[in-house]
């Protein structure tokens, strides 16, 4: 077998592009140079260690699949591979979903090849395997469920002293082989108390339960003692693809930098992301600091086929760094209106609950009946879960009161049954894909078996579906979870109380037993059915109590429903429509970023060619990650109290229409 350094990259040819093209229905032409524009071109062609920074709406997922396809179709080298990693299990879902469309292309879906998030690469390439050769099972790589676990494990007396200095449960995970690090606060590692929480954090792990980022931990102990491990990677996979690089953090970004790139013989790696989209947990988490994206060996992609030149001038200058966005949207297979005018929704504190109305008024009268119905309708907040009650507003609550931030948060499990049912039916938006509630339903019948502490092998690459129905030992058991199932997708994952309790919920901890034995009265939490924040409801059987963040409007006879938000939930999407609403983090973010609406500030460069500091900095990224989702409408909503009569006025020159949701109050 040839290594890395005498594999051949293929020449990829003009007829190439056309194939590939012509292959995902674009016709001949779908990446031929525009003008004198032929940035697109020459990026598929590219087959060197480079990396692309494309604008918003640049169709970088497009281009990366058309370009596996051309790999694909010249593949002749049957045990070295293409490795495609994604930042998230929804990209990786997007990748393989394109690539499945093709009878060439899906084979990259099998060996030799990977296609995969990081996190699972680092599992089945590094983590797992050593630590399966160390003699240390691997149950169950649930952040949550490991902590919980060792949290069980915790004697009172150290569950005590961790209240007494405000420690989350985050304590008890490490960073270090040896179970140290974490967040313990100032403790030393001499004390006692340190010792304890790695005492469990250690027992834990022994019986094979860890944190997410703790297999970053085992992947780089392989490395120090192995690392011959780096090379054979490298020599089965000579070419990487990373697509969402900026959001590559520093424990990923190290890793894939010494597996791929560090010393002798190198892969070739291209990577694919937006900078001014690098948005985090926390205003002030930075990026990667080793072999950070993007690199000097640069090439831009900023034509965007999302939105037309209007929304890109409106937008730009929220990039952290200024770039050129040439609107070339939207796209024609889409809805087939054309654009419509920005518009500022102002509001006062009497007002606040108009705002998600008067926006869904809009689209009522701005869009078809058809367009409606096919079209992607979306609020997002910057917060979009906050305890804080004031200044007005802090997050979405405010403007909806039902919200569930659970219910679209993607890098944590739902922590309820109904907030399971919550966020597949928040998937679904509205569809008749009943997949999503089946994935849900068995997700949480096997997190609540394994919160009773029963170890059943997260890491199998089966679905959560296939894995219950193996699991389970007898037809009885396969038949109540059957009926579980159908009892789900009957009621399209919208049950009343009574439902639940009735019979949905013996079912569930039925199949739960079966898999666990006994469930523990702490378990109780996660079959709670949540309560609405109303006033005053007619309790009756039939009652549905909806926590799946759509906002439909009319209530009594919904002609539009808005799907709301966070920010990060939104990332990589593309909506016909798009408000972007108030929300507070030391002050009000859009009208911290009022200079940059006003057209007197752009970049996150001040006088003087320093950059702002990191919060100004993550509230641009945020908001320009917002604010470039929708294809033909883009709204913001503000308070009135932010702008004077001056400021108005340049409001509507910039192109700005203003709405008043507090006239009549």
């Amino acid at each position: 077998m040839s290594g890395p350094g005498q594999w051949q990259s293929p020449t990829i040819k003009d007829e190439d592009v056309a194939w590939a093209s012509e292959l995902m229905g674009f016709g001949p032409n779908g990446f031929a140079k525009v003008g004198d524009n032929d940035t697109r071109l020459s990026a598929i062609k590219n087959m060197d260690t480079a990396d692309f920074e494309a604008c918003p709406g640049s169709g970088k997922t497009t281009l990366l699949v058309a370009k596996l396809a051309i790999l694909a179709n010249r593949w002749r080298h049957p045990r070295q591979g293409v490795c495609v990693l994604s930042h998230t299990n929804a990209a990786r879902n997007e990748i393989g979903k394109r690539l499945s469309a093709s009878p060439v292309s899906v084979a990259l879906l099998r060996y030799p090849h990977f296609v995969g998030t990081i996190h699972s690469f680092v599992n089945e390439f590094l983590a797992v395997p050593w630590l399966r050769s160390k003699g240390n099972p691997v149950g169950v790589i649930d952040t949550q469920i490991a902590l919980r676990h060792r949290m069980g494990l915790l004697s009172w007396k150290w569950k005590s002293a961790m209240e007494r200095r405000f420690l989350t449960e985050y304590a008890l995970s490490y960073d270090a082989p040896n179970y140290t690090g974490g967040d313990k606060g100032a403790l030393t590692t001499s004390s006692p108390f340190y010792q304890a929480m790695v005492a469990v954090s250690k027992a834990s792990s022994e019986i094979g339960y860890f944190c997410f980022d703790e297999m970053f931990v085992w992947a780089n102990e392989l490395l120090d003692v192995r690392p011959e491990v780096a090379t054979a990677l490298r020599e089965r996979f000579p070419v990487v693809f990373v697509d969402e690089a900026q959001d590559n953090s520093e424990l990923q970004a190290s890793l894939l930098h010494r597996v791929f790139c560090e010393g002798r013989s190198p892969s070739r790696r291209q990577r694919f992301g937006d900078s001014n989209q690098a948005i985090y947990n926390s205003f002030e988490q930075a990026g990667a600091s080793t072999d950070p994206f993007p690199s000097s060996n640069k090439f831009d992609l900023p034509r965007s086929y999302r939105f037309n030149q209007t929304i890109a001038d409106k937008v730009k200058a929220f990039g952290v760094i200024p770039q050129s966005i040439i609107g070339a949207g939207p796209s024609p297979s889409g809805i087939s209106t054309a654009p419509k005018p920005p518009i500022v929704f102002l509001f006062d504190d009497d007002s606040v609950g108009r705002v998600l109305p008067c926006y869904a008024a809009h689209l009522v009268d701005q869009f078809s009946r058809d367009e409606l119905e096919s079209g992607t309708f979306v609020a997002i907040a910057g917060v979009h879960d906050s305890s804080r009650v004031e200044p007005i507003p802090c997050s979405m609550k405010h403007y909806e009161p039902n919200y569930d931030a659970a219910c679209v948060r993607r890098a944590s499990s739902p922590t309820t049954f109904a907030q399971y049912l919550a966020r597949a039916r928040y998937e679904m938006g509205g569809s008749g894909n009943v997949f999503p509630l089946v994935f849900a339903t068995a997700s949480a019948v096997l997190r609540l078996a394994a919160m009773a502490g029963s170890n059943l092998n997260s890491v199998s690459p089966k679905s959560p579906h296939r894995r219950v129905l193996d699991l389970l030992q007898n037809d009885g058991d396969r038949t109540k979870y059957s009926e579980l199932v159908e009892f789900v997708v009957s009621r399209k994952g919208e049950l009343s109380k009574s439902e639940w309790d009735g019979c949905c919920k013996q079912l569930v901890v039925s199949v739960a037993e079966a898999l666990a034995d006994i469930l523990p009265s702490s378990v109780q939490s996660f079959l709670k059915w949540p309560e609405l924040n109303i006033g005053v409801e007619a309790e009756t059987d039939t009652s549905k109590r909806r926590i799946d963040n759509l906002f439909s409007y009319p209530e009594d006879d919904p002609i539009v429903h808005v799907r709301l938000g966070s920010i990060h939930s939104v990332k990589g999407e593309t909506h016909t429509a798009t408000l972007v609403l108030e929300s507070f983090y030391y002050d009000h973010h859009l009208s911290e970023l009022k200079p940059w609406l006003l057209g007197a500030r752009s970049g996150g460069i001040k006088k003087g060619s320093t950059l702002e500091g990191s919060r100004l900095l993550g509230r641009l990224r945020l908001h320009y990650v917002a604010m470039t989702r929708p294809s033909h409408l883009l709204c913001i909503a503000m308070r009135k109290d932010a702008f004077d009569g001056h400021e108005l006025v340049i409001l509507r020159e910039r192109g700005w229409q203003i709405i008043e949701c507090c006239d009549g109050h």
